[in-house]
């Protein structure tokens, strides 16, 4: 058991599924709930969000990766989801629903 907890341990089958599916879930929730949230508040078209939530999840896809295989100095080297912040959903929902006249796709 004290391998897991070293930097380079292996987590056993039987314990790394619901982990690695547990990590899985929660980026598609805080991944697509922000995005979800500000295009609907923002008069988005389906096919926009849609767009934009394919974006995320790509990007997402290559943070992650970055995060878990560094680059230089860029990465941790550790079991990080990375994905969309909900830090700002609160000030581009009003900007969204004020502007949305503004956006021309």
């Amino acid at each position: 058991m004290e391998n897991l907890y070293k930097l380079d341990g292996k987590v056993p089958i039987l314990k790394a599924i619901p982990f690695g599916l547990q990590h899985i879930l929660a980026m598609f929730v805080a991944n697509l709930s922000p995005i979800t949230l500000i295009g609907l508040a923002s008069s988005l078209k389906q096919t926009e969000i849609a767009f934009l939530l394919q974006n995320a999840m790509f990007i997402a896809g290559i943070a992650t990766l970055i995060q878990l295989y560094p680059i230089w100095k860029i990465g941790s080297r550790l079991p990080i989801v990375m994905g969309v912040s909900f830090t700002f959903v609160a000030i581009l929902t009003y900007v969204g629903a004020t502007y949305d006249s503004w956006v021309q796709f």
